[in-house]
């Protein structure tokens, strides 16, 4: 999906740049704590930062790696749902067939059908995959609707 995953600026990219090299320049000594929170604290999005030192040994270097933080849960549409919606929904980002998530949940295949309806009309999602990639947090964007 397009644009879900945030990056990160030139300016931030060029500071964490320069942290690595002067990781690198240090030899294994300590990169001052402040220099580490600044970055953290100077990082516009929502990044964790962990740096392996031991990966020394193997790449000659530390490794630098960044956790983008994705969305916290479903997405907002997904709140319009029923609970029964909401379970369904869930099955369907498991690959579920119609077929499956009826006889999982004890219900007739044309209710499912009902629900995967309703899930679609009150969500405003195009399919299934926008369907499964919202219970998976990512906001839907115009091309699901």
């Amino acid at each position: 999906m397009p644009g879900h995953c945030p990056s990160l600026n030139r300016d931030d990219l060029t500071a964490l740049a320069a942290l690595v090299r002067e990781m690198h320049e240090s030899n294994g000594r300590a990169v001052p704590m402040d220099q580490l929170v600044r970055l953290a604290k100077d990082t516009k999005l929502s990044v964790g930062i962990t740096i392996d030192f031991h990966a020394t040994c193997d790449l000659n270097q530390p490794m630098v790696v960044l956790r983008m933080n994705g969305a916290q849960g479903p997405a907002p549409c997904l709140q319009r749902l029923s609970p029964r919606e909401r379970q369904v929904a869930f099955l369907i980002t498991d690959g579920k067939s119609n077929k499956e998530i009826a006889g999982q949940l004890f219900l007739s295949l044309a209710t499912v059908k009902d629900h995967v309806h309703r899930i679609l009309s009150k969500t405003g999602l195009s399919n299934r995959a926008a369907v499964a990639a919202a219970v998976h947090g990512h906001q839907p964007s115009s091309d699901d609707r």
